[in-house]
C-alpha cells in the first residue's frame, strides 16, 4: 500500500523526502506555486523533508510520519518516452485533477519515440506500443503503481507515428496507422500480455495522426495525420469487433501530429495542437465521438504545439492535457473537455523528452 507526506508552502519548492532511517532520497520533486502540496508513492516509516526555494533558502523537518493512502481512481495520467534525439526511456505521472510538475514514475524497457499508448481505464493497466528507432515492442504498466514497465508482446510489425485507443474497461486496445503511410489497424487484449493481431484497415494510410475513444461506449476515432499530404479526415471504428474504419467526418484543416482526449461515455473527444506542413498549430477542436460530423472549434492552447502531441484525460471528471511537443517547451496544458475555451499551464515534464512522446490514464 503506497504512503504519502502533506504541506503547505507559500512559493514555488523543491521537495526532498530522504528515509530517516538511511538518509537515503526517496523522492526529489518541484512543486509549483503556493499552498498545500502531498508527495505520493512513499514506503512506510518516518522521513526527513527539505523544501529548497528558487533563492536557495531550505527548510527541514524530521521524524515526519507517512499517511497510508488509495490514490484516486482514474485521475492518475502517464507521459513516456519521446525526443528523436535522445530516445528516452523515462516514465513520469502526474495527478490530472491536480495541477503540477510531472514526478519520475519508472523506465520503459528501451527508450524509443514516435510511438502511442493507452489504456484499460480503471482496470488500470496501461500499454506502450512501437516507436522509433523502429520496433515492434509492446510494454505495460499498472499505473496506480510507480515502477518500470514490463514487455507485454510485439505488433506485427515495426510501427511508428501511430495512435492509440482502447474501450477501457471492456479491455481491448486499438493501434493505428503507422510511419510509410500505412493504413494497419491491429488489436491486443489488454489484460492478457500477447502479439496483437490484424483487425483492419483505415480510411487512408497514413502516419502523425491522433486517435481517442468513447470508452465502454466502444467507438474509436482517428484523425489528421499525413500521407502524400497532410490529412483532415476523421475515420471510426466500433472497438470490441474487427473491420475496415470508416469516415467520420473532418478536422478543420490538413494537419498531422496533433494529440486527442475525451470525456469517456460522455462522448467529447478533443483535437488539439498539430502542424501543418512543419507550422505548429494551438488550434483546438472538438467533435460528438457518438455522431458522426466536423469537428468544431473549441479555443486555443497557450502555445502551438506539434510533433507527436499526447493527449491523456481523468475521463468522465471532464479534464484534458495536452503534452509539450515541439514548440511547447516542456509545459503541459489543461482543458475543461464539456466547456469551450481556450487552454490553461498545467506544469512541466521535467525529464526534457518535450516531443515524440506518448501517454494514457487510468481512466
Amino acid at each position: 500500500m503506497p504512503y504519502k507526506i502533506s504541506g503547505i508552502k507559500s512559493e514555488t519548492a523543491r521537495i526532498i523526502v530522504l528515509k530517516e532511517s538511511d538518509w537515503s532520497i526517496e523522492s526529489n520533486t518541484v512543486v509549483s506555486g503556493s499552498g498545500a502540496y502531498e508527495i505520493e508513492n512513499l514506503i512506510s516509516g518516518t522521513k526527513i523533508v527539505f523544501a529548497r526555494n528558487d533563492d536557495g533558502w531550505v527548510e527541514g523537518y524530521g521524524s515526519v510520519e507517512v499517511v497510508e493512502y488509495i490514490p484516486q481512481q482514474g485521475d492518475r495520467g502517464i507521459f513516456a518516452g519521446g525526443d528523436d534525439t535522445n530516445q528516452y526511456n523515462n516514465i513520469e505521472y502526474i495527478t490530472i485533477s491536480t495541477p503540477s510538475n510531472a514526478t519520475d514514475f519508472g523506465d520503459l524497457t528501451l527508450g524509443r519515440s514516435q510511438f502511442t499508448g493507452t489504456s484499460n481505464g480503471s482496470n488500470d493497466r496501461g500499454v506502450f506500443m512501437g516507436g522509433f528507432l523502429p520496433n515492434n515492442v509492446i510494454d505495460y504498466i499498472t499505473i496506480l503503481s510507480v515502477g518500470n514497465a514490463t514487455d507485454f508482446g510485439d505488433l506485427t510489425s515495426s510501427y511508428r507515428t501511430n495512435s492509440a485507443c482502447s474501450n477501457g474497461i471492456n479491455n481491448r486496445g486499438i493501434m493505428g496507422g503507422s510511419y510509410d503511410n500505412q493504413n494497419v489497424i491491429e488489436y491486443i487484449t489488454i489484460t492478457s500480455p500477447g502479439d496483437a493481431t490484424d483487425f483492419g484497415d483505415l480510411t487512408v494510410g497514413r502516419e502523425g495522426l491522433a486517435a481517442t475513444d468513447n470508452r465502454t461506449n466502444n467507438r474509436g476515432v482517428f484523425a489528421g495525420g499525413t500521407s502524400t499530404g497532410h490529412q483532415n479526415v476523421i475515420d471510426y471504428i466500433t472497438i470490441s469487433t474487427t473491420g475496415n474504419a470508416q469516415d467520420f467526418g473532418d478536422i478543420s484543416a490538413l494537419k498531422a501530429h496533433g494529440g486527442m482526449c475525451s470525456n469517456s461515455t460522455n462522448n467529447r473527444g478533443c483535437f488539439g495542437g498539430g502542424q501543418i506542413n512543419t507550422t505548429a498549430q494551438n488550434v483546438i477542436e472538438y467533435i460528438t465521438i457518438s455522431s458522426l460530423g466536423d469537428a468544431s472549434d473549441f479555443g486555443d492552447l497557450t502555445v502551438a504545439r506539434r510533433y507527436s502531441v499526447p493527449g491523456i484525460s481523468n475521463g468522465t471528471n471532464d479534464r484534458g492535457v495536452f503534452g509539450p511537443g515541439l514548440g511547447g517547451s516542456v509545459t503541459m496544458d489543461y482543458i475543461t473537455i464539456s466547456t469551450t475555451g481556450d487552454a490553461t499551464d498545467f506544469g512541466d515534464i521535467s525529464f526534457g523528452a518535450i516531443y515524440a512522446n506518448a501517454g494514457c490514464s487510468n481512466a
